[in-house]
């Protein structure tokens, strides 16, 4: 069973993402995907399907690392910094393009009075901004 808080964020994340969904995992963690995530010029592709682990106890812990559709590429067709294709996403049977993107300096990045998905949403959105 989500948390209620897990709950709650996600409904208003699905406002925002109206197709995104929320699978329970065996451990009390959660995936949570957000399909045809657009992302700006300067790769591959236009869109993609992104995916992140929602920890047990969240939100202490918070999300680290996200998932894009195998095979994105920067548009000149280099892997982009940080990044490994074929990365399997725990306790699931996906395969996908796996980004070592982490909150930097928590204590100042990430407060869970204030920050919810929404704001890791927006975290992987930064990401993609940086053509690298």
């Amino acid at each position: 069973m989500l948390s209620p808080i897990t709950e709650r964020q996600f409904a208003r994340l699905k406002t925002r993402f109206p197709n995104a969904s929320c699978e329970l995992l065996a451990s009390g963690a959660a995936l949570v995907t957000v399909p045809e995530f657009l992302i700006p010029g300067g790769w591959s592709q236009s869109k993609t399907d992104i995916r992140f682990v929602v920890p047990a106890g969240y939100p202490g812990p918070f999300p680290d690392c996200f998932w894009a559709t195998t095979g994105l590429r920067l548009a000149d067709g280099r892997l982009p910094t940080n990044a490994q294709d074929d990365n399997p996403i725990p306790e699931t049977s996906l395969v996908c393009f796996w980004f070592s993107w982490h909150i930097t300096d928590a204590a100042q990045n990430w407060d869970p009075n204030r920050d919810d998905l929404s704001t890791y949403v927006s975290i992987i959105a930064t990401r993609f901004e940086k053509l690298q």
